[in-house]
């Protein structure tokens, strides 16, 4: 993956939080998207501000643990939330 910024969401992209989680609703798809407490880390760093490389660094110091250790996590979270279309290009 490049080490380009991540994001920002798609301008469609409808973002709802309940109880810590994120639900986001693409009405062009009528995709609804659920995402686990750690994707909704990852996709509260995909503003398109921060680098994959800075989304690991981040997420591993909050989380207590390596870079290497979140590292296949979020690359394949963010290839998602690509394929899906829920991020700018």
């Amino acid at each position: 993956m490049a080490d380009g910024m991540v994001g920002p969401p798609a301008s469609q992209v409808i973002e709802t939080e309940i109880e810590g989680e994120i639900s986001l609703y693409d009405p062009a798809s009528e995709q609804v998207t659920i995402l686990n407490g750690t994707a909704s880390d990852v996709w509260l760093l995909c503003d398109g501000g921060h680098s994959i490389e800075e989304i690991k660094d981040l997420l591993a110091a909050s989380y207590g643990t390596t870079r290497e250790s979140v590292s296949e996590d979020v690359e394949r979270t963010i290839t998602e939330f690509r394929t899906a279309g829920l991020l700018e290009a």
